[in-house]
């Protein structure tokens, strides 16, 4: 029996969304007796379209509308649950995204099923049952959770799978024209008037190279370390999850479950010891160096490169040897 799956196609600036793409390769890989179909929400197509060759799309629903420009809640939730409750998705997945957050527990309360929010990993059962695996407790543990629901819903955190492009070149795409109502063809042409706009931060999620220091560097002073040592490589600074909460970082460079998942071509670890909320979040890098001075730290079991030394150490020879 063929079962489809459904993906919001996420566009920022007529560009699809990276995580879009991640969670459409997973589909892809994973859900082998899905049609896998995506759904776009925009005002002009044309566009956009040629993003979607090779992205593994079997048939993509295209919601195109001039009012649906810009994002408005309201409006892409109405539009969103007319087209899920015409097709019927045995699964519906979308970004855990700024945009997702706010969306999806709309759509799941006017459609009155279950969601899942912030997952790492999807899997199907052998009935076709999706499996979300999200974290929990604060991060200390998983939890797979089993919707009861139809479609099975579920948000998904970026850079938790990887994107990969597939020879799918003949995606049969399908307008579709939901109803508008007055009200949300309204709030659809409202302009946000900001006082003060601000450039976009560069995502350090996308880098190459990611350099990140915990516990074991001892003190705030010790972790500053990270980022010269990061300056000088081209890298970008990370910390664990016990760094930030000694107040040595900010949130906003967490790693792990209640932080980001990352997926560079390299990640140094210095001084990490590797709880199950951080490795869960390395779990796509293609190099790990660990430097630690607990041989027997779960991240020395996992990396390419373990290193059994004092963090701070290293990293003060290396600052010294790069600088000169």
């Amino acid at each position: 029996m063929k079962f489809n799956t459904l993906v919001y196609i996420e566009t920022n600036n007529n560009t699809i969304e990276k995580v879009s793409k991640e969670i459409i390769a997973h589909a892809r890989q994973c859900f082998k007796d899905n049609e896998i179909c995506g759904v776009v929400v925009t005002d002009e197509i044309t566009t956009i379209l040629e993003q979607f060759k090779n992205a593994g799309l079997d048939k993509l629903f295209v919601i195109q509308n001039p009012l649906l420009k810009k994002f408005n809640v309201s409006a892409y939730c109405d539009v969103l649950s007319q087209l899920i409750n015409d097709i019927k998705p045995s699964v519906f997945l979308m970004g855990a995204t700024a945009n997702g957050r706010e969306l999806a527990p709309r759509i799941a309360s006017k459609l009155e099923i279950g969601l899942t929010a912030d997952c790492t990993d999807l899997q199907l059962d052998e009935n076709s049952n999706l499996l979300a695996t999200r974290p929990t407790y604060g991060g200390k543990m998983m939890a797979t959770i089993i919707s009861k629901t139809t479609p099975n819903f579920a948000t998904v955190r970026q850079g938790a799978f990887k994107h990969k492009q597939f020879d799918v070149n003949n995606t049969e795409v399908c307008f579709y024209t939901p109803e508008m109502s007055c009200l949300n063809l309204f709030l659809s042409q409202l302009e946000v008037l900001k006082t003060e706009i601000k450039e976009p931060k560069e995502d350090w999620t996308e880098s190459e190279i990611i350099v990140a220091g915990g516990l074991g560097l001892k003190s705030k002073e010790n972790f500053g370390l990270i980022y010269k040592f990061s300056d000088l490589i081209g890298a970008k600074p990370a910390a664990s999850r016990a760094a930030v909460e000694l107040g040595w970082a900010s949130h906003d460079i967490q790693v792990g479950q209640t932080g980001k998942s990352v997926a560079p071509k390299l990640y140094i670890a210095l001084g990490i010891s590797g709880a199950l909320q951080h490795i869960s979040g390395i779990n796509n890098a293609q190099k790990i160096v660990a430097i630690n001075t607990d041989n027997n730290a779960p991240i020395m079991n996992i990396a390419d490169f373990a290193i059994q030394s004092d963090a701070v150490d290293v990293l003060n020879n290396l600052i010294n040897k790069l600088s000169n």
